[in-house]
C-alpha cells in the first residue's frame, strides 16, 4: 500500500485545525488519504485550511466547534459519523 493512501477509507476529527500544530496534523492526515473534519473556534482559519485541503483533492468536512463545550464537541464527532 502506498504511503499516501495509508488511511483511504478512514475518517479524522481534528481539533485546533485552523493553525500550528493541528493544521499540520489535518495536512497530514489528508495527505495520507484520510477524510478529514477540519474544527476549530477560529471559523476563518478553519474555512481557510478546509479549502487548501479540499483544492488538493481531500475530502474535508469544515465545523466550527468550541472543545470546551461537551455538547458542541458531541456535535462535531455525530457529524463525521
Amino acid at each position: 500500500m502506498s504511503r499516501m493512501a495509508r488511511l483511504k477509507g478512514k475518517r479524522a476529527l481534528v481539533t485546533g485545525a485552523a493553525s500550528g500544530i493541528g493544521r499540520a496534523t489535518a495536512e497530514r492526515l489528508a495527505a495520507e488519504g484520510a477524510a478529514v473534519a477540519v474544527t476549530d473556534h477560529d471559523a476563518d482559519g478553519a474555512d481557510a485550511v478546509a479549502h487548501a485541503l479540499r483544492a488538493s483533492g481531500s475530502t474535508v468536512l469544515e465545523t466550527v466547534t468550541n472543545v470546551t463545550d461537551e455538547e458542541a464537541v458531541s456535535r462535531a464527532v455525530a457529524a463525521c459519523e
